[in-house]
């Protein structure tokens, strides 16, 4: 199983680096397939986590764990931050494969 770490840091006080995974953790996905997208941080107080596609909002967690349907090649973000500050993103890349039918 591959997972691929980034650092996010998000205090004042060099927290651990997060890691920014996906499961499952290929990034050579089906198209509407279900990918579970997980963000950690070390933070105090404990961090909010925002989820980005191609820089578009696509949800917040508390627990940093959102799950998406994927529909497009692009780029996740997640984006740690707590009452203190924002914490530095994490990114992973996907790219769909299948056939695309429209209606």
């Amino acid at each position: 199983m591959m997972s691929i770490k980034v650092p996010v840091f998000i205090s004042e006080d060099g927290p651990d680096p997060a890691i920014f995974t996906t499961v499952p953790s290929n990034t050579t996905l089906h198209r509407d397939s279900i990918m579970s997208l997980n963000c950690e941080t070390d933070a105090s107080p404990e961090a909010e986590y925002h989820f980005y596609f191609n820089g578009k909002s696509i949800g917040n967690s508390a627990s940093g764990v959102l799950s998406v349907t994927v529909e497009a090649d692009g780029v996740y973000t997640c984006v740690p931050g707590n009452s203190v500050g924002r914490g530095d993103n994490g990114t992973v890349s996907v790219i769909v494969v299948g056939i695309f039918t429209s209606i």
